[in-house]
C-alpha cells in the first residue's frame, strides 16, 4: 500500500486546515457511510446491490468504482466512472482472467494500492487483468489515475467480492483516504454478504417450488381434463393435494391425493408419492397394483408413519374404440370419487383401501367402470367436503349441489362450479382453509 501524498475525500485530515473545511470532509465521509447502509439495506438482489455501490462511491467519494462480487450466479461485476454509465450488465459471470486476478488480490486478504506505469501497454495489461474486457479500461485511462485501490471484501472469514477505486490524477488517494475506505469496505462486504445469502436462499426456495409444483396434466385426444389446486399456504405455492395424469393416450394412469401437513414439507411428500406412482406404473399398470408397490415404497422409507401418510385415488382409463373409457378405480383411505353421468345422475365409487404409508401389507381393491362421452368422472380431496362454514362442513351434500343440472357439461365448468361452492362456502375471511383439489375427466362427445 503506498502513500501518494495527494488529498483525501476533500483534504487531508492531518493539514492545518481551518476547522469548517475538516467538518465538510467529515460529512461527506458521513454521508458515504449513510448512503451506502440505505441503499443496501433495502435491496436483495446482488447484481442490483452492485450498480448502487458504485454510484454511491462515484457520486460521494471517488471518480472510479468497481465491484466484483461472487453469488450463487458465479462472479459477477459492475462498474462506473464519472461521467459515464454503468458498465456491466446483471448477472453477468465476469471472465476467467479477471476471475483469477480478483481470486489472486483475495487469497491474501488484504488492501492493494497499484501505482499506475504511465500510457504503456503495460498500464493498459495491468487494468485489464484487473478490470477485465471492459470499456472501463478505457475510461480510467482517460481519468490519468496515477494509482489503483483494490480492497478486498471479506465477511464471516471468506472473501466474497473485490472493490476496486480511484480518482483522477491530481486527486490521489492518500494513506488518510485507504484507512477510510478500508473500514467502508468492511462494512460494504458484511451488507452485501447479507444480500448474497438472502438472494441464495430464495433461489433455493425457488427452486425447490419448481420441482415440487406437479407438472401440468397432459391434454388428451378423446379427453376432456380440467383441473383446481388451491393451497393452504399460499405465500409458500405449494402444498400436499396432488394430481398427475400420465401415460400413453389411450391408457392413461390418474392420481389424485393428499399428503398430511402443509406447506413444502407436505409438497415433498406428494413429489415422492407422485414419483413413486410413476415407477410403479412401469411394472404393473393395475390401479391396486401400483398403490401396492407404492405403499411399500413410503413404507420402508419413512422413518414413522407419520412422514409419509396420505390418501390417494388412482385410476386406469383405456379408450374403447367407440369412444368411451373403462376405468378401473383404487382407493387408498380417499373420499370416493363421483361420476356424474350425462343425465345428471350422481354415483359415487366405493372402492375400500387404508391410506398409504401406514401398513406395510395393505391390500386394496379395484372396481370398473364405464364413462361414455358426456359422462364426467371427479375426484377431489377432503379439503372439498371438509370445507367448514360458519355451521358445518360442505360434505357431499354440497358436492350434489353444486353439480345438479351439470350432467354433460364440459370438465371445466363442472371444476368451476365446484371450486366456486366451496368458496362462497367458506367465506372471503375464513381462516379455516385447507389445501384442495379436483380433477374432472369426461370423454370427449365428439370422440
Amino acid at each position: 500500500m503506498t502513500d501518494t501524498g495527494s488529498r483525501p475525500l476533500g483534504a487531508d485530515l492531518d493539514t492545518d486546515l481551518d476547522a469548517d473545511l475538516r467538518a465538510t470532509v467529515l460529512l461527506e465521509r458521513e454521508a458515504l457511510q449513510q448512503h451506502l447502509g440505505e441503499v443496501l439495506g433495502a435491496v436483495h438482489r446482488p447484481a442490483r446491490a452492485l450498480e448502487l455501490t458504485v454510484d454511491t462511491f462515484v457520486d460521494h467519494a471517488v471518480d472510479f468504482a468497481q465491484v466484483a462480487l461472487h453469488s450463487h450466479q458465479g462472479w459477477m461485476s459492475v462498474g462506473r466512472t464519472r461521467g459515464h454509465d454503468l458498465v456491466g450488465e446483471r448477472d453477468r459471470p465476469i471472465g476467467r482472467r479477471q476471475a483469477e486476478a480478483v481470486r489472486d488480490v483475495l487469497s491474501r486478504q488484504a488492501p492493494e494500492h497499484w501505482l499506475l506505469p504511465p500510457e504503456t501497454p503495460e498500464r493498459e495489461a495491468m487494468l485489464t487483468q484487473l478490470l477485465g474486457e471492459s470499456p472501463l479500461v478505457a475510461q480510467l485511462a482517460q481519468l490519468d489515475a496515477a494509482s489503483v485501490l483494490s480492497l478486498p471484501l471479506v465477511a464471516r472469514g471468506r472473501g466474497i467480492g473485490l472493490l476496486t477505486l480511484a480518482r483522477a490524477r491530481g486527486r490521489d488517494l492518500t494513506a488518510d483516504d485507504v484507512l477510510f475506505l478500508e473500514d467502508v469496505a468492511q462494512r460494504l462486504a458484511v451488507a452485501l454478504d447479507v444480500t448474497i445469502v438472502v438472494a441464495d436462499n430464495r433461489h433455493a426456495a425457488s427452486t425447490l417450488r419448481t420441482a415440487l409444483l406437479p407438472p401440468p396434466l397432459p391434454a388428451s385426444a378423446g379427453l376432456d381434463v380440467a383441473s383446481y389446486n388451491r393451497v393452504a399456504q399460499e405465500e409458500v405455492t405449494v402444498g400436499g393435494d396432488f394430481i398427475d395424469l400420465h401415460g400413453a393416450e389411450t391408457d392413461l394412469t390418474l392420481l389424485l391425493g393428499d399428503a398430511v401437513g402443509k406447506g413444502v414439507g407436505a409438497a415433498v411428500a406428494a413429489k415422492r408419492i407422485r414419483t413413486s406412482v410413476r415407477t410403479a406404473a412401469l411394472v404393473d399398470r393395475s390401479p391396486d397394483r401400483v398403490l401396492t408397490l407404492t405403499n411399500q415404497v413410503l413404507v420402508h422409507e419413512a422413518e414413522s408413519p407419520v412422514e409419509s401418510f396420505a390418501t390417494a385415488v388412482c385410476g386406469r382409463l383405456r379408450r374403447q374404440d367407440d369412444g368411451s373409457f373403462e376405468v378401473t378405480l383404487s382407493n387408498a383411505g380417499h373420499p370416493p370419487p363421483i361420476i356424474l353421468r350425462r343425465e345428471g345422475t350422481l354415483e359415487y365409487v366405493e372402492s375400500h383401501g387404508p391410506a398409504l404409508g401406514i401398513f406395510e401389507d395393505a391390500e386394496f381393491g379395484r372396481s370398473v367402470h364405464r364413462l361414455e362421452p358426456g359422462d364426467t368422472l371427479i375426484c377431489y380431496t377432503d379439503g372439498i367436503t371438509e370445507a367448514r362454514g360458519r355451521i358445518d362442513m360442505f360434505g357431499e351434500d354440497g358436492i350434489a349441489t353444486a353439480l345438479a343440472g351439470l350432467g354433460g357439461a364440459p370438465s371445466s365448468a363442472v371444476v368451476e362450479r365446484l371450486a366456486m361452492s366451496v368458496s362462497s362456502f367458506l367465506g372471503p375471511d375464513s381462516l379455516d382453509r385447507d389445501d384442495a383439489a379436483i380433477v374432472a375427466l369426461q370423454p370427449s362427445v365428439s370422440a
